[in-house]
Order: C-alpha cells, then sequence, then structure tokens
C-alpha cells in the first residue's frame, strides 16, 4: 500500500492553455462531427461544442492539450485517441482523490461526479490501474461500505 500523503493538486486545463498555449484560441461552434465533443489542429486553435457541461469541458479541454502537446495535427488513430484518454484519466484523476472518492462513492456515477470527470475518463483510469491498486481500492470499498448504513434502509 501506498503512504498517505496530502491531498494531490486538482488539474486545472483552462489555467494550463492561458499559461503553456496563450496562441491557442478556443472557438465554441457546433461544427464538429457527430460524437466529437473537440477537436484541434494541433497548432493554434481547439473547437469545442457549445453546450456541454463543465466537466465534458473540463475532460475535453485536456484532451485537446494533449494532443497539442504531442503535436498531433491530423485524425489519430483509435489506440492514438485512447492513450490520450489515459493520459487524461491520469491528469484529472490523481491516485489519492481516487481513493478517497472511492471510500464513499455508491457507484460508478457518483464517484465521476465527485472525481469531476466524465463517465469515459473514470474507466479510462480504472482501467490501467495495477493489480495492488486495484486491490487497494477494493479494501477501500469494502471497509467504508461495510461500516456504513445503507441509505434505504433510514429514509
Amino acid at each position: 500500500m501506498r503512504e498517505h500523503s496530502a491531498p494531490a493538486p486538482i488539474y486545472h486545463p483552462w489555467r494550463v492553455l492561458g499559461r503553456h498555449w496563450p496562441h491557442v484560441v478556443v472557438e465554441h461552434t457546433d461544427d464538429l462531427p457527430p460524437g466529437h465533443r473537440a477537436d484541434t489542429n494541433g497548432v493554434d486553435e481547439i473547437r469545442m461544442r457549445r453546450r456541454l457541461l463543465q466537466v465534458e469541458r473540463r475532460c475535453s479541454l485536456t484532451h485537446e492539450l494533449i494532443h497539442l502537446e504531442h503535436g498531433h495535427t491530423g485524425a489519430c488513430t483509435p489506440a492514438v485517441e485512447a492513450a490520450v484518454d489515459e493520459e487524461v484519466a491520469r491528469r484529472l484523476i490523481p491516485w489519492e482523490r481516487l481513493l478517497a472518492a472511492v471510500r464513499w462513492a455508491r457507484s460508478d456515477e457518483e464517484l465521476a461526479d465527485e472525481l469531476w470527470v466524465t463517465d469515459r475518463i473514470l474507466h479510462a483510469r480504472v482501467a490501467e490501474l495495477r493489480a495492488d491498486e486495484l486491490l487497494e481500492i477494493a479494501r477501500a470499498a469494502h471497509d467504508a461500505h461495510h461500516i456504513l448504513p445503507d441509505i434505504e434502509e433510514h429514509p
């Protein structure tokens, strides 16, 4: 098991954009391919779908920033997109925050909401956990839910 330390800082993609990519323009549009929340030309533009929820904007911007960091300038393969999602998940869900949130969350939806990520990014983070981390998560969830009263039993 890992030693407990101070909570990891929260990653702020808008702050990263302003500090490290000041020349990049974010355009809010609905002119994106179906199923895409955002995209980038890899140089100086990020296009983001209008009317995204705040959590969707946070995850989408982080995703596009990683494409910029890697110099991706065109369509990427599914393998590259999956690797970018894994990096998004690591940045947005530090281990300490995941472990703390899993102690009380009763569903994937509650866990994603507490961690301020989409379900897709939560699943990307969990999918890359090592066996010892999965075991620690399982223990924390079991211990917490074993001692907490069932919500439905107490109106």
